[in-house]
């Protein structure tokens, strides 16, 4: 149960890590961003059957934060409320459905919350700013049982003995109630719709809370939040409702989403729409009063891109400090540039209206995926299918899901998350477009199509086509 919840003042010194400040016009759309702690006790849970829970530890005490950017004009507010679960992989905290989705979002006026999901990234909070996160704490009073199951994956496996993730189940229902009814943190005035959110081990986390928690704490027919946008889901990853219980084997297909009355996008890119469990729990779209999913595989792009993953954080002088900067430390010489951001701005606009609406999307092609569960490849290299832009449409390189890395033992292996961009040479663009008032009317057309299908907002199809261009003439056309 939370039982208090209060504003960290900010200041040039003291500030919320990461932040979102003068990144991707934040300023200038004029939004702020907020910091909350709220304190409380939560239960930590263990299984009692497929989908049933029991109370394991009751009224464990926690401090946790949320991170809160809004419109600063509370009558821009949209009535939209993006939770997202910060995914914690990194070792810290890392808001990818805001880098992706934040121009569409300010746009919208809607209001993000970032909740901290796993206490793996505490370290990280206390070398940016010991002084402002000390309160932080997910300890626990009780010791680990010593018959737990070894290791399976060390990223995703809690760095964090002394410290229980399964805390946060009751943390994030119970913030979805203070949510709802907040006049503080949330201007009021407009009727409310809670969207869920989250990137790779964060969707997994949805696949665990959507199966105990979200409809089972909101009664019968309901549920905690309104919609679920789930992107870059890891389905091999089944997160446990306790830190006992990691590494032990589970049914992937618990990840699959078999109920769900409130609608549900997935979104994968080709790093996971054949691999990583993507494509033993694969799915199609349906619009079943009981089940209201779709899923859109982007090709070309990746789980980490150059914008995401790289440029998004260039000259953070909070990252650098604290030894978090994100490297790309592949042998292939250009990281995976694809601008899939255009995607997921038409992904939440359209989320948001079947959520108010009840505006049914559009159905997406799937990627191609031939018997080895690979992606077939087009002449030029690329994913054939898929949702699609301008980029891929008529390229301007070869995108492909993986880089060659260098493993500890000095073998030379495909990195599956972070993908390489291979630029087609000067004269393999001429060949292909003749010249660059061609290959504008090429971008033109997609665009347009891509519009009509509803994969790209009429509002960036022009800055969509700009930056082709740009990229065609850095690429000597």
């Amino acid at each position: 149960m939370i039982q208090r919840i209060y504003l960290k003042k900010s200041d040039d010194r003291s500030h919320p890590f990461p932040t979102a400040r003068q990144k991707l016009g934040f300023d200038e759309a004029g939004y702020v961003e907020e910091e909350y702690f709220f304190e409380g006790t939560a239960n930590v849970y263990e299984e009692n059957g497929k989908s049933e829970k029991k109370i394991l530890h009751e009224a464990m005490p926690y401090c946790n934060r949320f991170l809160v950017r809004k419109p600063e004009d509370p009558e821009r507010f949209s009535g939209n409320v993006v939770v997202e679960i910060l995914n914690a992989t990194a070792g810290f905290d890392i808001d990818r459905m805001w880098i992706v989705g934040a121009k569409e979002l300010m746009r919208d006026g809607a209001v993000y919350v970032g909740i901290t999901s796993k206490p793996d990234v505490l370290d990280s909070m206390k070398r940016a700013d010991p002084e402002r996160y000390a309160a932080i704490s997910w300890q626990i009073p009780y010791s680990r049982p010593d018959d737990r199951p070894g290791a399976f994956d060390k990223v995703a496996l809690p760095r964090r003995e002394d410290c229980e993730t399964g805390l946060f189940w009751d943390m994030l229902t119970e913030l979805a109630e203070v949510l709802r009814s907040d006049t503080k943190i949330i201007p009021k005035g407009k009727r409310r719709y809670l969207y869920l959110a989250g990137w790779s081990q964060s969707a997994a986390y949805m696949f665990t809370y959507l199966n105990y928690f979200a409809f089972a704490e909101a009664g019968k027919g309901k549920s905690v939040f309104d919609g679920y946008l789930a992107a870059g889901g890891i389905h091999s990853f089944v997160v446990p409702l306790n830190q006992n219980d990691y590494g032990r084997e589970t049914d992937i297909t618990r990840n699959m989403i078999t109920h769900m009355p409130v609608p549900y996008i997935a979104v994968q890119t080709e790093s996971e729409n054949a691999h990583f469990g993507g494509f033993e729990t694969r799915q199609e779209d349906s619009d079943e009063e009981e089940l209201k999913y779709r899923i859109y595989e982007i090709a070309g792009a990746t789980h980490d891109t150059k914008f995401s993953l790289l440029d998004y954080y260039a000259g953070d002088q909070d990252m650098e400090r604290t030894g978090c900067m994100p490297d790309y430390l592949a042998l292939d010489d250009y990281p995976n540039d694809y601008p899939y951001e255009y995607c997921f701005y038409a992904i939440y606009r359209m989320l948001f209206s079947w959520v108010r609406e009840g505006v049914c999307p559009p159905h997406g092609n799937r990627i191609e995926v031939d018997a080895d569960g690979e992606n077939r490849r087009d002449a030029l290299g690329n994913a054939l299918g898929g949702v699609r832009t301008p980029f891929l449409d008529v390229p301007l390189a070869a995108y492909y899901p993986c880089s060659a890395v260098i493993t500890e033992d000095g073998k030379v292996v495909k990195h599956g998350l972070f993908g390489h961009t291979e630029p087609f040479s000067e004269k393999k663009l001429k060949k292909l477009y003749g010249n660059m008032e061609q290959y504008r009317r090429l971008a033109e057309a997609s665009a347009k199509a891509q519009m009509e299908n509803g994969f790209l907002l009429a509002e960036d199809g022009n800055d969509c086509v700009e930056e082709a261009v740009r990229r065609a003439k850095a690429y000597g056309m």
